[in-house]
């Protein structure tokens, strides 16, 4: 695949679509509950386990973008201010309560390592820090676990949490590791690097992330009929490929399936840029992060300690998703940013009124749905 040109890229929409849809299906899941036991309930948890996977490759998309945009100079002080706001702000939502983990602190030190990972080539960056991290981050967290076996595993990080009990939690025994779900933005990163408007790149990309994600979850099924009872113990564990089980068949298929959404959103509004499903996505995308925090203390108020049977579940995450699409579309008339994607676009840093005028002067017209 050749790769995307230094000049500023276009904006490809079918990446604010996946990031969309990512947020529907991380609703549904944290919603529940999660243990799937009809077929109906199986469909119904599709997203479990590749959700939070493609809206992670798709944040690593999206800082690839940025970092090819701004100069080196300018970069850590923005990468540094969104870190600071998304750990903070996830650290803060996770004291609501303790039925939903937040992926925001992980988002946070990943964009602080986005920098130093965009400065490899890619000749480095993907067998390197995403293939190599694939297969060694889950090593080191099943070691930790063999040598270290404790009740705080999963435990997320809380204002009350220690510094040094923080840093544990979000390497290794947290519900979003760094171990683990490094691997994921690393190729979002690599992603960033290809012209996504290239009809043959995206058909490419479409046809060999399904083909990862099938191929693996069809041997990981294969290795839980072989290895039997112990197959989710120990070192046989590299072997499976369990939702969030952060094992490398599981890193694989999830994010072969996210490459494949990413690549797919962006074929369907290239041959029909006037689709309304699509354009609810694409508004839904673009007010990710002020949705996400939304539904987030909605479910820290409603949630019970035992969470909801199916029933509930189906009705309160039909109800938040279409509450959260309607809120998408009605606020992308406005013309704005949302609330926390404009604090999140601030920096402590003040333009100078040179560059304030060649902004203005450059501002682009409004945006559409269809690709420039």
């Amino acid at each position: 695949m050749s790769t995307a040109a230094e000049a500023r890229p276009p904006r490809v929409v079918g990446v604010d679509a996946a990031r969309g849809l990512a947020l529907l299906g991380m609703i549904i899941v944290n919603v529940g509950p999660v243990d799937p036991q009809s077929l109906l309930e199986r469909l119904y948890l599709l997203p479990y386990g590749r959700a939070s996977v493609l809206f992670v490759v798709v944040a690593g998309i999206g800082m690839g973008y940025l970092l090819n945009q701004r100069p080196e100079r300018e970069r850590w002080s923005i990468v540094t201010w969104r870190a600071a706001l998304l750990f903070t702000g996830g650290v803060a939502l996770q004291g609501l309560t303790d039925q939903v983990n937040v992926i925001l602190p992980t988002y946070a030190v990943l964009f602080l390592m986005a920098p130093l990972l965009w400065r490899l080539p890619s000749r480095v960056l993907l067998p390197g820090a995403g293939v190599v991290l694939a297969l060694v981050g889950p090593a080191v967290i099943i070691g930790h676990e063999m040598i270290r076996p404790a009740p705080h595993l999963l435990d997320p990080v809380t204002l009350g949490t220690r510094p040094w009990e923080a840093a544990h939690s979000l390497a290794l025994t947290g519900p979003y590791p760094l171990a683990s779900w490094t691997v994921p933005f690393v190729a979002g990163l690599c992603v960033a690097r290809l012209d996504l408007t290239d009809t043959r790149i995206l058909r490419r990309l479409a046809v060999g992330g399904a083909a990862v994600a099938v191929g693996a979850a069809a041997v990981s099924q294969l290795t839980y009929a072989l290895i039997g009872p112990d197959a989710d113990r120990g070192p046989w564990r590299l072997l499976t490929g369990a939702a969030h089980g952060q094992m490398p068949l599981w890193l694989a298929s999830s994010i072969g399936g996210a490459l494949a959404v990413v690549a797919a959103c962006s074929l369907l509004l290239r041959r029909s840029n006037r689709s309304r499903v699509l354009g609810w996505l694409v508004a839904c995308g673009r007010l990710s992060l002020t949705l996400y925090v939304l539904h987030f203390v909605v479910l820290a108020l409603i949630k019970p300690v035992g969470g909801f049977s199916f029933g509930q579940g189906l009705l309160i995450s039909a109800t938040l998703v279409t509450a959260v699409l309607t809120l998408a579309v009605l606020w992308r008339r406005t013309g704005r940013p949302g609330p926390l994607e404009r604090l999140l676009r601030t920096t402590w840093l003040r333009r100078s009124p040179a560059s304030q005028r060649t902004q203005t002067q450059a501002s682009p017209r409004p945006e559409r749905i269809t690709q420039q």
